[in-house]
């Protein structure tokens, strides 16, 4: 199995931190944010392939990554000059499934998060299914989550029966993260229409056409967009 680790936002929010090294390279609990999920990649049996995209105005500070730190899978880097005129997430997992002539399960992993559940457990998970899936998060707390991440509804078999991107009013305390497990089949819904920006578009999507289970894992999770985020993650992480 491949796995896509999406690393070329500039991340702004957190300027000026991001105006000298990329998001994915910034450190916490002594580590860049990119060795704890290539770490967890690492240990995986099933993942075999490993590609990681970045902005090309970062390519000495990713090579200098991949030359300090040493894997013992195939890691490659794909820069943005290869991705697409789009810098959208989907537009980006479009173009690597187009290019690498993807035809099996894709796992796709958000360069920016950090988690504490096995890599395996979740691809166990999506083997018990055989469906599109995602990792999902319980916030506990309706009001730390309205307005900034998707929110999905799940039922008693782990389907996804409902999905809202960043609702001011959200109806569970699930948090779709950006950590997907693709079917091969549902790859070819990447072309079937104009997507904006945000890979929560795509789960919307698929919800409306197939069956997508939510992997609903135990223990942190945090999503570094904001200086308050990576804060909380130094602390807590």
């Amino acid at each position: 199995m491949k796995a896509l680790i999406l690393s070329s936002g500039l991340g702004t929010r957190l300027y000026p931190v991001t105006k000298t090294i990329p998001k994915t390279l910034i450190e916490v609990k002594g580590k860049p944010l990119l060795l704890h999920i290539l770490e967890k990649l690492e240990k995986s049996k099933y993942v075999n392939e490993i590609y990681i995209t970045y902005n090309i105005r970062f390519e000495a500070e990713f090579t200098h990554f991949l030359k300090k730190f040493k894997f013992k899978k195939k890691v490659e880097l794909i820069t943005d000059k290869k991705i697409s005129s789009s810098s959208s997430s989907i537009g980006t997992i479009n173009f690597f499934v187009k290019s690498k002539n993807i035809r099996e399960d894709l796992l796709v992993l958000a360069g920016d998060s950090l988690f504490n559940f096995k890599i395996d457990d979740f691809v166990e998970f999506y083997g018990q299914h055989g469906q599109t899936s995602i990792a999902v998060y319980d916030s506990k707390d309706k009001s730390e989550i309205a307005g900034k991440y998707g929110v999905v509804e799940l039922d008693k078999n782990d389907k996804v029966v409902g999905f809202e991107e960043k609702p001011i009013s959200p109806k569970t305390s699930f948090v779709a993260t950006l950590c997907y497990l693709l079917s091969n089949y549902d790859l070819h819904h990447l072309h079937k229409k104009d997507f904006m920006e945000n890979a929560g578009e795509l789960i919307a999507h698929l919800i409306d056409h197939e069956d997508v289970y939510g992997f609903l894992f135990k223990g942190k999770w945090f999503d570094i967009g904001t200086h308050e985020d990576l804060e909380k993650a130094r602390k807590e992480f």
